[in-house]
């Protein structure tokens, strides 16, 4: 997951619970029951989960382009002492 793929699977998690919290808080304050506010943000964390947690193609859609690695500078004393 690159760092644009991490921006946007923590705006997704967010707006998921915050979603579900809602729906669940509406739909709980008519039926006078606050259960299905947490039943509600159960499932909201539960699809949160399952689009935040793997690494889905959608997340790596801008690679990181890291340096070439610097040779270990005790290997190079090795040889050239021999």
């Amino acid at each position: 997951m690159d760092y644009e793929g991490q921006k946007l699977s923590e705006i997704l998690f967010y707006y998921i619970i915050i979603l579900f919290g809602v729906i669940g808080w509406i739909y709980g304050y008519f039926l006078q029951d606050f259960t299905y506010v947490f039943y509600s943000w159960g499932v909201g964390v539960g699809i949160s989960i399952l689009l935040c947690v793997p690494d889905w193609p959608i997340y790596n859609k801008h690679p990181v382009k890291w340096l070439e690695s610097i040779p270990d500078r005790s290997l190079e004393e090795s040889k050239k002492s021999k």
